[in-house]
């Protein structure tokens, strides 16, 4: 009798349990479809906004493209447009070269100056929260009218105007030659590094306000490290630089991998990049749509190709760190 109360108690028991587990299932199966719901919006974005003009790209890239009255017709080239973009155009090569070369300066530049200047606004002071505002407005708020403004020429048009300053005059009071030559000479700097650090200098202001969103990255990344681990490091006797390579750096480590992601992205398709200029206007002035599409299928691999190679080298350092 005993024995019979036991065993419908277990059945019981596991009957409850698998109703339990149904009613999970239910449950996430409710959040499963609302997931869906909420990304739908992205995926027919993604599809009707990107998918169908990519596809349409592609096959200008592999055609000749003639435009009339009514319309368009394309006849197949095979890689006649890639040939003419890496070949023949040469000054798309130099075009694509010097945004490479204008990414590869600017990326530690921006990747440095966002973590200093996170760090510091999260630093523990009073009015802090006024700092960060100030800070933060002109970058977030007016970046695009910044980047079109320059108070220097502005200055110099309107003082040119009215015959007291001469237009070859400049305003920016920091000669990157001079800069240069001071620090080669004093033996600090060898001469690449003095000439790379005296050219960042010069475009402190470009720098600025192209870490706007780097920043923010890096500051929430920080501000999500838990104090009490500082805590537990200086009890036991670590100094501040053993608590950021310890701590902090491991820590943002991620972060910081998002945000060269981010600065590669942002320099080969801001609106001041030559090269995407270029496109547009071999599309849009010369009206050769094989060639503009063929040209931005080749700018599109090279971008993601420095996207690879950015994202293999820093899940090594990343992993490494976590490890």
């Amino acid at each position: 009798m005993t024995m019979v109360k036991d065993r419908a108690a277990y059945n019981k028991k596991i009957r409850q349990i698998m109703n339990k587990k149904k009613g999970m299932m239910t449950l996430n199966k409710k959040k499963a479809r609302w997931g869906y719901l909420f990304v739908l919006p992205l995926c027919l974005g993604l599809i009707f906004q990107f998918g169908i003009p990519a596809f349409k790209s592609a096959i200008f890239a592999f055609s000749t493209v003639n435009v009339d009255a009514s319309g368009y017709t394309t006849v197949f080239s095979g890689f006649k447009n890639f040939h003419d973009a890496l070949l023949v155009n040469t000054t798309f090569r130099e075009r694509v070269v010097q945004s490479l070369l204008n990414m590869l300066l600017n990326l530690p530049l921006i990747t440095i100056f966002s973590f200093f200047a996170a760090s510091l606004l999260n630093q523990k002071f009073h009015g802090r929260w006024l700092v960060r505002t100030i800070f933060f407005l002109p970058l977030v708020l007016a970046a695009p009218a910044l980047m079109g403004f320059d108070a220097g020429d502005a200055l110099q048009r309107m003082m040119g105007a009215s015959g007291n300053f001469k237009e070859s005059e400049s305003l920016t009071g920091l000669e990157s030659v001079n800069l240069a030559n001071l620090l080669i000479n004093s033996g600090v700097l060898p001469q690449t590094i003095a000439n790379y650090l005296a050219s960042a200098a010069d475009r402190i202001y470009d720098i600025i306000i192209l870490s706007g969103v780097q920043i923010l990255i890096f500051l929430a990344a920080l501000q999500s490290i838990p104090p009490t681990m500082y805590e537990v490091a200086s009890i036991e006797g670590a100094s501040a630089w053993e608590s950021y390579w310890r701590i902090t750096f491991p820590m943002t480590c991620p972060m910081i991998m998002t945000c060269m992601i981010f600065t590669v992205i942002d320099s080969f398709t801001s609106s001041t990049n030559k090269t995407l200029s270029m496109i547009e206007d071999v599309a849009f002035k010369n009206f050769n749509h094989g060639l503009s599409s063929a040209m931005a299928w080749i700018y599109t691999i090279l971008i993601m190709l420095l996207l690879g190679l950015v994202v293999l080298i820093m899940r090594k350092v990343v992993k490494r760190y976590e490890g």
